[in-house]
C-alpha cells in the first residue's frame, strides 16, 4: 500500500459512518476519484475543510486491489476569502458543482480541466463582478468535456444539435436566436474577472443559462436537471 500526496477539487461528500465520509474529488492527474476519509468528523482530522468545491491537498493511501483510496490527512491547497460568505458567489458555486456532479467520469484524467476550475475558483474568489460567470462556465467548460462549438465565418446562429456557430438558421428548434447568440460570442471573449464583459439585459443573462443548458441535455445523454438552477435563479442581478 503505497503514500501518495495529491491535490483536489471537492465533488460530494457522503456520510459513511458516524465519523467518515466518502469523498468525491476531482484530482489533476487521475480525473474523478473516490476516497474514504476515515474519522474525518473528528476536529483533528479537519473535516470541516470538506466543502462544495474546496481545494485540498490530500494525504492517502491506495491499495492496488482497490479503487477507494483511504485519506489520512488534508489539509487546504488554496484558502477561499469570498467564497463561503457571499450568497451571490456560493449559489453560483453550488450551481458549478452539480453541474460538474452530472458531466465529469470517473478516472478520466484531464489536467487541463483541473487547471481550468482551479484557475476560476480563484478568479471568483477575487473578482466582484461576476454577474455573467455561470454562463462563461457553461460555455468555456464544453470545451473541456469535448463538445465546444465549431465557430464559421459571419456566424449569427449557434446550432445544438450540430454544435456550431453557423450563419444560417436551423430547420429544428434547438438553436440560439441572432441576439442570444451574438451575446454568447462576446461572452466568448471576455475574462471571468468580468473587467471586459458586454453589457447584457438581465433577462438575455438568464435565458443564455437556460440555452446553455438545454445544450448539455441536446448533446449528454440523460444530462439531469440541475436542481441548484432555482436558487441561482434567485440571486441573478444587475
Amino acid at each position: 500500500m503505497s503514500r501518495k500526496v495529491t491535490r483536489g477539487i471537492v465533488l460530494q461528500k457522503i456520510d459513511y459512518s458516524e465519523t467518515s465520509l466518502i469523498l468525491k474529488v476531482l484530482t489533476p492527474h487521475n480525473g474523478v476519484q473516490s476516497f474514504i476519509f476515515p474519522g474525518a468528523k473528528r476536529k483533528k482530522k479537519h473535516g470541516n475543510l470538506v466543502h462544495s468545491l474546496a481545494i485540498l491537498s490530500i494525504e492517502y493511501f491506495q491499495r492496488k486491489d482497490s479503487d477507494l483510496a483511504k485519506i489520512s490527512s488534508i489539509e487546504p491547497a488554496i484558502v477561499f476569502q469570498t467564497l463561503s460568505f457571499d450568497p451571490y458567489k456560493s449559489s453560483i458555486l453550488f450551481f458549478m458543482n452539480e453541474v460538474l456532479l452530472h458531466t465529469l467520469r470517473d478516472n478520466e484524467r484531464n489536467d487541463e480541466l483541473y487547471s481550468f476550475l482551479e484557475n476560476i475558483l480563484q478568479v471568483l474568489d477575487h473578482t466582484e463582478k461576476f454577474a455573467n460567470f455561470p454562463v462563461k462556465f457553461l460555455y468555456r467548460l464544453t470545451r473541456y468535456l469535448g463538445f465546444a462549438p465549431e465557430v464559421n465565418e459571419d456566424a449569427i446562429y449557434l446550432d445544438l444539435q450540430e454544435c456550431q456557430f453557423t450563419k444560417y438558421r436551423p430547420s429544428h428548434p434547438d438553436y440560439l436566436d441572432q441576439e442570444s447568440t451574438g451575446y454568447l460570442l462576446a461572452l466568448s471573449q471576455a475574462n471571468f474577472d468580468g473587467e471586459n464583459d458586454p453589457q447584457i439585459p438581465l433577462s438575455k443573462r438568464r435565458q443564455l443559462v437556460y440555452d446553455l443548458l438545454k445544450y448539455y441535455h441536446v448533446v449528454i445523454d440523460q444530462f439531469k436537471p440541475i436542481k441548484s438552477l432555482a436558487i441561482l435563479e434567485a440571486t441573478f442581478h444587475d
